[in-house]
């Protein structure tokens, strides 16, 4: 029995030493030149929210939302499609986020959440959102007026006084188009 295991052991350390300096041995004598890929138009991208497939995606850059959705395997029955314009050019370490239609925490419910359409809304309307105060309401306004519309839900964090915590509470409660 000793001598086996010594055997196998003597067995694994000359496997290993070979392996070791296998590469240094053995020479590349022709065959296909290296390809060298060029991922320098490659950039991260992760997409959260009514996706099939959440996570973190590597696309080409000038890739758009519909790219990142068709790479997260499509958005699921629950994706509201006004909260994203499929032809956005996604930007690189996004994390884009697509908001459902129905509560995800009532399984059956059939009736719609009620949204406000950022782009359009007045402040009365804005402030119906709860998040958004008679402060933030015109800061979104302003910031409507002076930059044009929103066309991700998270270009609405480029808002004074909008930050993670508040776009967190107010992300499904709002859409950019009819």
């Amino acid at each position: 029995m000793i001598k086996i295991i010594i055997g196998v052991c003597i067995a694994t350390i000359i496997g290993i030493a070979a392996f070791t300096f296998l590469p240094q041995i053995v020479q590349p004598t022709g065959g296909l030149p290296t390809q060298i890929v060029d991922d320098t138009n490659k950039i991260t991208i992760g997409i959260s929210g009514e996706v099939v497939k959440p996570g973190n995606y590597i696309l080409e850059e000038g890739s758009t939302i519909q790219d990142l959705i068709d790479k997260a395997g499509g958005a699921n029955s629950n994706a509201d499609a006004r909260c994203y314009f499929y032809d956005t050019i996604v930007e690189k370490n996004m994390e884009y986020y697509i908001a459902p239609k129905y509560d995800v925490t009532d399984v059956c419910s059939e009736t719609a959440i009620s949204k406000v359409n950022i782009n359009t809304a007045d402040k009365t309307e804005l402030m119906t959102v709860s998040g958004f105060g008679d402060t933030v309401s015109s800061a979104i306004i302003q910031h409507r007026n002076d930059n044009g519309i929103f066309y991700t839900l998270e270009s609405l964090m480029n808002v004074s006084g909008i930050g993670n915590a508040t776009f967190s509470k107010v992300k499904n409660y709002i859409y950019l188009h009819d």
